[in-house]
Parts: structure tokens; C-alpha cells; sequence
């Protein structure tokens, strides 16, 4: 900026100091031509005096545009395969780079089409029973006392940890380009039942099911009419599959996975 201004102010001054001595020369032959001229002359000649030029204006500065900030890159994810068919290694691949230990507890035969089946279930609270697209191992359930009573054992809680915190470390806005890329074969697949709806709806819904359930206030009594426990209540009994899940895995995992749906949710919108 300063040296294309500083040009200007010079070139200006000079100017001025040429059209002041103008002025200065111009002054003093006019009066020497007047006092000639008075002697001869009936009346003095009035002249109108010269204007200066006006001072020339600095340059513009150039405005240099502002730098644009390059778009940051998405690293690349694992594209959808063409086919329903022979897509399980692609799954594979996809899963693993969601979250490697993801991997170990996949059922690798017809993946999609189980996950698919898996969230059609749940959308209604249900819990897939056969087909499953995962196989995770457990400890064995455990209770303990509370008073006259038998209730579930805050043991339990910590068998899901692990699969909770695997789940909950993906990136939602990474889960969301999977997502959206792999949506059009997810409907396929969800088109196989003849159903009317779509898969999109039914996700939505499986979300709005896990984020229904609410935290036990205490622990309800368990009875054991056979080989597995079941509530004493009938209004426990009678719960979704959906919430007597939650409700095992303990309030700190349930919060943690209604609060990873939540955000997932939120950026599907």
C-alpha cells in the first residue's frame, strides 16, 4: 500500500509548488503590465485570476482477495457392494472399519439381510430370536437379595460394557455417510418381506423405541418358574424386548447408547 500511495503525494506536491511559482510569475508581470497601462489607460483592466489545477488523488490500493480455506477431506469409507449377493466380505470390510472389534462378534452369512431383519424386529420393541446378525457371548445372569425378594444383580451390568463402549465409539457423522451410501441396498433388502413402509422409517423407528425407555427406579422382583428368571410383575413381564434389554444392561450403558442414538438421530435429520 505505501508504495504505491507514497507516488501520488509526491507527484502532488510537485504540482503545487510548480502552479504556486505560476502564480508568482504570472502576479508579478501583471503588475508591471498595470502600472504601464494606468498611465494610458482610463480604467483597470480586471482579470480573473487563475484557478490551480486540482491536486491528482492518491492511487487505490489494491485489495487482495482473501484466501480461501480449502474444504476439508472426508476419509474414505467403504462403499456399498451392487449386489445382496456375496456382499458378507464387503460388510466385513465396512464393519471393521467402523470398529475392528465389531468383527468378532458377526455372524458372516447374509449380513445385510439379517441387520436388516434385526431392526424390522426391533422397531416394534422385539428383539430378534433366529438370524441373528451378531453372536455375543455372556456370563451367566446373576441376582441377588433384597429383602424377601430375588432381584437382578448390578453384576450383570458390566457383560455389556464392552459391546455398549464398541458401539458408542463410532463417529456418528461417519456412521451417517454409511449410512446414506449403503441406504439403497438396506431398502432392497427390506423390499425381500413385502412390506409397505421402508427401511428408513423402520430405523427411524428402532431409534425412537431405544430412546422410550426409561431407568428402573429399583430393581423389581424376579421369579424363576423355569430354567430362565422373569419378573414377578406383570406389568415388567409384559415390557418390550426392548426395554427389559436396556434394563439389564444397567442405567450407565443404557445412558450411553440412547445418548449415541440421540446424536445419530440428530444428524440424520
Amino acid at each position: 500500500m505505501t508504495n504505491k500511495i507514497m507516488p501520488g503525494i509526491i507527484i502532488g506536491f510537485i504540482a503545487v509548488v510548480i502552479i504556486a511559482a505560476g502564480i508568482f510569475i504570472y502576479s508579478t508581470q501583471q503588475q508591471s503590465a498595470e502600472q504601464e497601462l494606468s498611465q494610458t489607460a482610463p480604467a483597470p483592466v480586471v482579470r480573473e485570476p487563475v484557478k490551480p489545477a486540482p491536486e491528482p488523488l492518491p492511487e487505490p490500493a489494491a485489495v487482495e482477495p482473501a484466501p480461501v480455506e480449502p474444504a476439508p477431506s472426508l476419509p474414505p469409507i467403504v462403499n456399498a457392494p451392487i449386489a445382496l449377493e456375496n456382499s458378507d466380505t464387503v460388510a466385513l470390510l465396512a464393519a471393521k472399519d467402523l470398529a475392528p472389534a465389531l468383527t468378532q462378534w458377526l455372524l458372516p452369512e447374509e449380513q445385510i439381510r439379517k441387520w436388516v431383519l434385526a431392526v424390522d424386529l426391533m422397531a416394534d420393541g422385539k428383539l430378534p430370536k433366529r438370524y441373528r446378525p451378531v453372536d455375543y457371548p455372556m456370563e451367566k445372569f446373576k441376582t441377588q437379595a433384597s429383602g424377601l425378594d430375588e432381584v437382578t444383580s448390578e453384576e450383570n451390568y458390566q457383560r455389556m460394557t464392552l459391546m455398549i463402549n464398541t458401539l458408542t465409539s463410532i463417529e456418528p457423522a461417519t456412521l451417517v455417510r454409511y449410512y446414506q451410501d449403503w441406504l439403497p441396498l438396506l431398502e432392497k433388502a427390506y423390499r425381500e418381506q413385502g412390506k409397505p413402509d421402508t427401511f428408513d422409517q423402520r430405523f427411524m423407528q428402532t431409534i425412537s423405541q431405544v430412546l422410550a425407555v426409561n431407568s428402573l427406579e429399583q430393581q423389581p422382583a424376579l421369579i424363576r418358574p423355569s430354567v430362565l428368571y422373569q419378573f414377578e410383575s406383570a406389568d415388567y413381564e409384559n415390557a418390550t424386548d426392548i426395554e427389559k434389554l436396556l434394563w439389564r444392561m444397567g442405567p450407565e450403558n443404557a445412558e450411553n447408547l440412547q445418548g449415541f442414538l440421540r446424536e445419530l438421530r440428530y444428524q440424520l435429520q
